[in-house]
C-alpha cells in the first residue's frame, strides 16, 4: 500500500514518462529498405554483405534497416518490375551501375547524391561506374575484372607459359588437349559466362571502338571484328578447347573443372579470386592473368573488360530518409565493413588484399588503361537477354555466326534504334 495518494501519483508520472519516451523512440526510428543480392550468412562468398548489414545495424541504432536477399536473376527481375511501375521502391538496391541503372535515372528513378558522396575517398573508375550523366547517385566499393585463372600446376607439369599473344594461347590449349586437360572452363549453359571471353576477342579484334560504337549506334552488332571474333569463339569450341559439351556444363560445373585440376584455364570476373585462393574448395594453384593479346589486332593488353562488382545505388524514395540513405552509403564504403571481403577487389584506399590471386587481379586492375564495362549490364535491358542467348550458340559447331549477330542487330534496331 502507498502512504499517500502524492507518491501513487508521482509513480504513475514516472512510468508515465517511460512509455512516452520508449514510444518516442520506437516512432522515431528511420526505415531504410535495401534491396540486395546475397544473403548476410556465413557463405565465405557473402562476408562482406554480412558485415555490411551487422556492422550497420550495431552504428546506428536509430535506423531500422531492412534487408531483402533477393539472389541472381531475383534481384534484377524485381528492380525491373519495380522501376517499371514506380511504386513499391526501395531506398537503395544493388546495382552494378551502367546504362541499366542510367536508363533508371533517365526515367526519373534514383536520387541525385551528389553533393554527399563525391569526396566519399574510391577509385575513379569505380565512382564512373555509379555516375550517369554527371550525378552520383550511389557507391561501389568492389570492382571486378574479366582475366585468365590459369592452373599453375597443371601448367608447371606441361613446362607451359602463361600466354601474352591468343597464337600462344592456342598453341597452349592444343598441348593441354592432347595430354587430356580441357583447356578452358566455361559454363555455358548459363549462357553469360559466354560473355568475357568474346568481350576480349571482340576487344583485341577491333579495340575498344568496336563496342562503343555498336552501342553508340555508330556501328553494327554484326561488323567485322563482332563477326571475326564469335568465329574464332566458334573455331575454338570445334577443336574442343570447352570440352566435348559445353552446352551442358553449368557455370558451378566450370568451378568445379578447375577446381579438381580437369580444366587449366577460366577466362571470368575476380570474384573468383575468394573460391579459387580458398583451400577447402581447390588444392590446386591457380593464379590470375591479363588477357593476351592479338597480333595484328588493335586491342592492348591494358584494355580491361570489368564492372562494378558489388554497387548500390539510391532510387527516388531515398528523399524521404536522405541522412539513412548517406550514412548507409558511406558505411558501404568503410574500410571496417570492406576488409571483410575474402576475395573481390576493394575500390577503398586502405583496405588490403586477402590472398595471392586478389593481388595478382587488384594489379591487372592498376595497369589498365581503359576498362569496358559488361555488355549485358551497359546495354538497354531490352537487348541484353538476346545478347546472351545469341552468345551461347557460338558453341554450337553448325551455327552460321554472322546471321546469328545479324539477327541480333536487327533485335538492337528494334529497340534502340539502326546504327547511323
Amino acid at each position: 500500500m502507498f502512504k499517500s495518494k502524492k507518491a501513487f501519483l508521482a509513480l504513475l508520472l514516472v512510468v508515465a514518462m517511460l512509455v512516452g519516451m520508449f514510444s518516442v523512440t520506437a516512432a522515431s526510428k528511420v526505415k531504410l529498405v535495401v534491396w540486395g543480392r546475397d544473403l548476410p550468412d556465413d557463405d565465405p562468398a557473402h562476408a562482406y554483405i554480412k558485415a555490411l548489414i551487422e556492422g550497420f545495424q550495431a552504428k546506428n541504432p536509430d535506423i531500422d534497416l531492412e534487408y531483402l536477399a533477393l539472389g541472381d536473376p531475383g534481384l534484377m527481375d524485381k528492380t525491373k518490375v519495380a522501376m517499371a511501375n514506380n511504386r513499391d521502391l526501395p531506398h537503395i538496391f544493388q546495382s552494378w551501375g551502367g546504362s541499366v541503372m542510367g536508363g533508371y535515372a533517365d526515367a526519373g528513378r534514383l536520387y541525385d547524391l551528389t553533393a554527399e558522396l563525391k569526396d566519399i575517398p574510391g577509385s575513379a573508375a569505380a565512382q564512373q561506374a555509379m555516375t550517369w550523366k554527371g550525378k552520383i547517385y550511389g557507391v561501389a566499393p568492389f570492382f571486378a575484372i574479366a582475366g585468365v585463372f590459369v592452373n599453375e600446376d597443371i601448367f608447371e607439369k606441361y613446362n607451359l607459359k602463361v600466354p601474352t599473344t591468343i597464337a600462344e594461347m592456342e598453341k597452349v590449349a592444343d598441348t593441354l588437349l592432347a595430354n587430356g586437360i580441357q583447356p578452358f572452363a566455361v559454363g555455358a549453359r548459363d549462357k553469360w559466362p559466354v560473355l568475357a571471353m568474346y568481350m576480349y576477342l571482340v576487344n583485341r579484334f577491333g579495340g575498344m571502338e568496336a563496342f562503343d560504337n555498336a552501342q553508340a549506334r555508330k556501328a553494327r552488332f554484326d561488323s567485322e571484328p563482332m563477326v571475326k571474333a564469335a568465329q574464332l569463339y566458334q573455331e575454338w569450341a570445334k577443336r574442343g578447347y570447352f570440352g566435348p559439351t559445353p552446352l551442358g556444363e553449368a557455370y558451378g560445373d566450370a568451378q568445379q573443372l578447375m577446381a579438381t585440376g580437369k580444366a587449366a584455364m577460366h577466362v571470368t570476373g575476380s570474384w573468383m579470386c575468394a573460391q579459387y585462393g580458398d583451400p577447402s574448395f581447390t588444392d590446386q594453384k591457380i593464379g590470375f592473368y591479363p588477357f593476351p593479346v592479338l597480333e595484328g589486332g588493335k586491342g592492348k593488353a591494358t584494355d580491361v573488360m570489368g564492372m562494378t562488382d558489388i554497387g548500390f545505388a539510391a532510387t527516388r524514395m531515398a528523399a524521404e530518409n536522405k541522412d539513412a540513405v548517406v550514412r548507409f552509403m558511406k558505411y558501404a564504403m568503410s574500410v571496417e565493413a570492406c576488409s571483410a571481403e575474402l576475395g573481390r577487389i576493394c575500390s577503398v584506399p586502405g583496405v588490403k588484399a586477402p590472398n595471392r590471386l586478389t593481388e595478382m587481379a587488384s594489379a591487372v586492375f592498376a595497369k589498365a588503361e581503359a576498362i569496358q564495362f559488361w555488355w549485358d549490364q551497359d546495354l538497354a535491358p531490352s537487348i541484353t537477354s538476346p545478347l546472351n542467348d545469341t552468345l551461347q550458340q557460338f558453341l554450337l559447331p553448325n551455327s552460321n555466326v554472322k546471321q546469328l549477330l545479324t539477327n541480333y542487330e536487327m533485335i538492337v534496331e528494334e529497340f534502340v534504334g539502326p546504327a547511323r
